[in-house]
């Protein structure tokens, strides 16, 4: 980070994740040639990074193949809480009671990324956004915004300075939005993200810390879908508080 807080891209580190990434989406595993096309990069630089995440523990070679190693998972052990654990029972659970599509969302970085979803969605073209864990922008999602919302001070400026190179507006309308997010602990999206969806947010936590987002979707027809979602996250919310008590 630069003295002025903002985060600059790092293009060793890029190539790892998505190296990483390209490796976690191939459950048969991945050749080096077929990284280095997926990557952009000459092939013996791929093989010093691979050789390097091997070593570590972060991939596995089988047969000239590779797949995710443990490390990852090692990784979210030791911090305890990085990952908010609810269980697709619990997801569908909550999809009854709030009368809607429920999303299980966290930050990755500059993205936002559904983990899991529970109820069926009206929209079927929306279904691969959880089911294929796609990235979306923080600052076009309901589920970011308030996952930016909430993150450390410090590391939030530094999200901010590196968002404003690519989506100034966005950031700024962000800004303004801020207090309201974090006094009202929910967060909408009027077609940020999809000119046909409604969404609102509220968060996931582990004591104080909130470590992800669930999202409630609709499709967006006016104020009545509005007034809809405000229903539907207040069932969710009196629900989750119920059974913490």
């Amino acid at each position: 980070m630069s003295e002025h807080g903002r985060r600059r891209r790092h293009r060793t580190v890029d190539r790892i994740a998505w190296i990483l990434e390209a490796v976690a989406r191939e459950p048969a595993g991945v050749t080096v040639a077929e990284l280095a096309r997926t990557v952009g990069a000459p092939a013996s630089s791929v093989q010093d990074l691979v050789g390097g995440l091997a070593a570590t523990g972060f991939l596995l070679e089988q047969h000239g193949r590779f797949r995710l190693g443990p490390a990852p998972h090692v990784l979210n052990l030791i911090a305890g809480r990085v990952v908010p654990r609810i269980s697709q029972a619990e997801l569908d659970e909550l999809s009854r009671v709030a009368g809607t599509p429920v999303l299980l969302t966290v930050r990755v970085g500059l993205d936002a990324v559904h983990l899991a979803r529970g109820g069926e969605d009206e929209m079927p073209r929306l279904l691969p956004l959880a089911d294929e864990h796609m990235a979306r922008p923080l600052l076009r999602t309901a589920a970011g915004r308030l996952l930016l919302a909430f993150t450390d001070e410090a590391e939030r400026r530094g999200l901010l300075a590196e968002l404003a190179r690519h989506d100034p507006e966005a950031v700024a309308e962000f800004r303004r939005a801020l207090p309201a997010i974090r006094a009202s602990r929910v967060s909408r999206s009027e077609g940020l993200a999809d000119p046909e969806v409604s969404a609102l947010a509220i968060p996931v936590t582990d004591g104080p810390v909130v470590t992800g987002a669930l999202v409630l979707t609709h499709r967006r027809r006016g104020r009545s879908e509005r007034l809809r979602l405000d229903r539907a996250a207040a069932r969710l919310l009196a629900h989750i508080q119920e059974r913490r008590m």
